[in-house]
C-alpha cells in the first residue's frame, strides 16, 4: 500500500511539472557585434520560440563589464512592423515548424529534426548565475553542441530547437570558428501569461520543407554574389571555388551528408 502511494505521489509530481507553463528568455549571440532576444514558452507538451526580428548592436561607448549583461541589449518586438522568427515544437512529434522570411515573403518551414543523443557523462558541475549546472554534449548537423543544464528547473527544454535534457538549458553553444551562443537571462516558472503567437497566421503561411527553403535561399545568395562580382573588373577580383561555410549553428544538413556518402 505504501509503495502504491509513493508511485502515485511521484506521478502526480511529474504531471504537475508538465502542466506548469514556463517562459524563459535567452540572449542569442550569433556574432560579436549583435544579439537577439529569444523567448521560449512551454505549455502542455508544446514548445514555442519567438525570436526578435532585428539584431541590437552592442553599445561600444560603455564598459560592458560594469553593467548587468541583461541591460546591455534592448528588446525589440513590434508585431506591426517586424517579422519575428517563430518555432513550434511538440514533444511527441519530430517535425518542427518554423517561420522564415525570403525576399520579403514569409514561409512556414517544416524541419524533420534529427534525434539529439546527448552525452551527460560528465561528473563536474559549473555555477552559471544562480544555477548549478551539468554539462552535456551532442553531435548536431556537422557541429558539436555544448550545453549546461540545471536540475533545479526540471523542464527538458532549451533555446532554438534544442532540449531533451533532464533540466532547463542555461547556456548552449556550438564548437565552431564562429560559434553561436544562447544564454539564459530570465525565467518565469510557473508562468501565467499568454504566448504572443497568432497560430492562425503562422499555419496559413505558404509551406516549404527545410531542404526546399535552404535551396531557394542559397540560390538567391549565390546569384547576388555573382551580380556583385560582375561589377568589378576581372583584373581586380580573384574568383576562387567557394566552400560552403554557414554562419549558423547548422553546418551540414542530412540530405547533404547523404549526398557525400553516396
Amino acid at each position: 500500500m505504501r509503495s502504491y502511494f509513493l508511485v502515485c505521489l511521484l506521478l502526480c509530481s511529474v504531471w504537475g511539472v508538465q502542466a506548469q507553463k514556463l517562459h524563459a528568455v535567452y540572449e542569442y549571440i550569433p556574432s560579436g557585434v549583435a544579439t537577439f532576444r529569444e523567448h521560449v514558452y512551454a505549455e502542455n507538451g508544446v514548445k514555442t520560440v519567438v525570436r526578435d526580428s532585428l539584431p541590437v548592436a552592442r553599445d561600444t561607448n560603455t564598459d560592458a563589464l560594469d553593467q548587468d549583461p541583461g541591460s546591455i541589449f534592448a528588446l525589440s518586438l513590434d508585431v506591426g512592423k517586424n517579422f519575428r522568427r517563430v518555432i513550434i515544437q511538440k514533444n511527441d512529434d519530430k517535425e518542427i515548424l518554423e517561420t522564415r522570411s525570403l525576399e520579403g515573403v514569409n514561409y512556414l518551414v517544416k524541419d524533420q529534426f534529427p534525434d539529439l543523443i546527448w552525452n551527460t557523462n560528465y561528473s563536474s558541475t559549473d555555477t552559471l548565475g544562480k544555477y548549478v549546472c551539468h554539462k552535456a554534449t551532442a553531435n548536431y548537423r556537422g557541429t558539436t553542441l555544448i550545453a549546461y543544464y540545471t536540475n533545479s528547473i526540471p523542464v527538458p527544454i532549451g533555446p532554438y530547437k534544442f532540449g531533451g535534457l533532464p533540466g532547463l538549458i542555461v547556456m548552449l553553444y556550438n564548437e565552431s570558428a564562429n560559434p553561436n551562443y544562447w544564454i539564459l537571462k530570465e525565467i518565469g516558472y510557473p508562468y501565467a501569461g499568454d504566448i504572443p503567437v497568432k497560430e492562425s497566421y503562422v499555419y496559413a503561411l505558404p509551406k516549404l520543407t527545410l531542404q526546399e527553403y535552404i535551396s531557394k535561399y542559397e540560390t538567391i545568395s549565390e546569384e547576388k554574389k555573382r551580380i556583385l562580382e560582375s561589377k568589378f573588373p576581372a583584373s581586380e577580383v580573384v574568383i576562387e571555388e567557394r566552400t560552403k561555410a554557414r554562419g549558423t549553428v547548422e553546418q551540414v544538413y542530412e540530405w547533404e551528408q547523404k549526398n557525400v556518402n553516396e
